[in-house]
């Protein structure tokens, strides 16, 4: 009887071999050869799944946006922890502080600079993934305002504010750049800070009425 394969699964394997390559050395670093080499298939078998780098590096962000969504499902289902808390660990998975979570900063931010220039190839993942992101915090935002009795009506606002914090951080983080010169690059900055910030603006426009 034929083996049977399990695509799916070759195909996982195939973009953590790349993810494992990107948290290591950064999309350059990403060659057919070196991923055949690193997910220990060969480069035959590899053709048959993609069709050089770039299938590579788009088949490795659609895993890695995947890994992303289970990794932030798992806190939204987490009941142990408080609105504000879950809010604070969402945005600090989105900080490249470990080895999935740098492997997808580093491919997203890839993928930022590739749309600069070719706007096509920013690729319906991308948008997704944008869409997804803004409108996950926003949902958050509302559900840890309305936990301490604040309006929710800024909720998109203040998701926007901290989606754009997180991910200039994340771009900072990725290019080198400590702005808080910790010195050690796996401690978070202080998002809770920034989340009770943030949360601030509704109870201040709440009190100006």
């Amino acid at each position: 009887m034929p083996k049977i394969v399990d695509h799916r699964q070759r195909r996982a394997e195939i973009a953590d071999a790349v993810l494992a390559i990107v948290a290591e050395g950064g999309v350059s670093g990403v060659t057919v050869r070196d991923v055949a080499n690193r997910s220990g298939w060969s480069t035959g078998v590899l053709s048959h799944y993609v069709g050089g780098r770039d299938d590579l590096l788009q088949l490795a962000f659609r895993h890695s946006f995947w890994l992303s969504g289970r990794r932030l499902a798992a806190i939204a289902e987490d009941t142990g922890l408080d609105p504000i808390e879950r809010l604070v660990r969402i945005l600090t998975a989105h900080i490249p502080l470990d080895g999935q979570s740098v492997a997808f900063s580093r491919i997203t931010l890839f993928f930022y600079a590739e749309a600069a220039s070719s706007p096509e190839k920013l690729g319906r993942e991308m948008i997704n993934y944008l869409a997804s992101w803004r409108s996950t915090v926003e949902e958050h935002v509302r559900v840890a305002l309305a936990s301490r009795d604040q309006p929710t009506s800024r909720a998109r606002e203040i998701g926007d504010y901290l989606v754009a914090l997180i991910d200039g951080y994340a771009s900072y983080a990725v290019l080198g750049s400590n702005l808080w010169d910790t010195g050690d690059p796996t401690v978070p900055p202080p998002v809770r800070t920034w989340v009770d910030s943030a949360l601030a603006m509704s109870a201040l426009d709440s009190a100006h009425h």
